[in-house]
């Protein structure tokens, strides 16, 4: 599919592309790309990140755009700047959507391919700033939960999260790269680089401060987890010193030595159940006053 851009508006082409077109935009599959012989290399490496280089006479690129809460999902195309052309390479269709897209929703004075992939850098990170703060209502639901003692399958809830924002976070370091190599090259003069950098900055700063909750949350469950601890180990602390004193006695009478006067007594079983009881009492008053529980 090839378009070209006609009174400020993309409108479909007939032309062909060749080596003497331009201000055309290209729409192709790997295979259609395969066909052309416009440059000496047309191989096309894996789409691993965002990137753009410098080849001299043309500026090649890749997008890696992460699928929104389907980690690790990602979906990319390949893009060109060759001859004042702008050629996208990809297999899902999506830069098809996305200019139909533009072609609904934008209208520009002076509209050019440069205007058309900002556009497109644009829409593609349009929804990320709701999808952050989604992220961050998931997360506050997690500390109220860990808060309440209601929380289940932590770890993996918090490291599936964490992944999922510090993906989002490179992604925005990429873009920002990216940004800068089109400020700074040669097809471009136009500031509205600039702002969408400090778009993607924001964004940036933004996984960094949830990157950084999910830090603060980890710990906090970490801490409810010892408090737990020490509230376990306190009631045993009590028993244990509840039950010393009572081990002492029944140790000491269970010695049965022949001439210990209690053995028979008749009132001996009722005085040592009497001494327990009144130890019981003193040990809870004293853990009471002194607010051990």
């Amino acid at each position: 599919m090839i378009y070209e851009i006609k009174n400020d508006k993309i409108v479909p082409s007939s032309k062909k592309l060749t080596s003497k077109s331009k201000g055309l935009i290209c729409l192709f599959n790997e295979e259609q790309w395969q066909e052309y012989n416009l440059i000496e290399n047309n191989t096309l490496e894996k789409i691993r990140f965002c990137k753009i280089e410098d080849a001299k006479k043309y500026m090649y690129g890749t997008m890696c755009i992460p699928i929104k809460g389907k980690y690790p999902l990602n979906y990319g195309f390949y893009f060109y700047f060759l001859n004042d052309n702008l050629i996208f390479i990809e297999k899902e269709g999506k830069i098809a959507q996305l200019i139909e897209e533009i072609i609904n929703n934008r209208s520009k004075k002076d509209y050019n391919i440069i205007k058309l992939f900002h556009d497109i850098l644009e829409f593609i990170i349009k929804d990320d700033l709701s999808y952050l703060e989604k992220l961050e209502n998931k997360l506050s639901t997690i500390e109220d939960k860990i808060i309440h003692n209601d929380v289940h399958n932590f770890n993996e809830t918090i490291i599936r999260t964490k992944k999922e924002i510090l993906r989002f976070y490179h992604y925005y370091n990429q873009l920002l790269d990216l940004t800068d190599t089109l400020i700074d090259s040669y097809i471009t003069t136009e500031d509205i680089f600039k702002v969408y950098s400090e778009r993607v900055a924001r964004l940036q700063s933004e996984a960094l401060l949830l990157r950084e909750y999910t830090q603060e949350l980890q710990n906090l469950y970490e801490s409810q987890i010892s408090l737990r601890q020490n509230d376990v180990m306190k009631v045993l602390t009590i028993v244990t010193t509840i039950f010393l004193p009572l081990t002492l006695i029944t140790g000491w009478y269970g010695m049965n030595f022949k001439y210990m006067p209690e053995l028979t007594w008749e009132f001996g079983y009722p005085m040592i159940f009497i001494v327990f009881a009144l130890i019981i009492i003193i040990c809870l008053i004293i853990f009471k006053k002194n607010k051990f529980w």
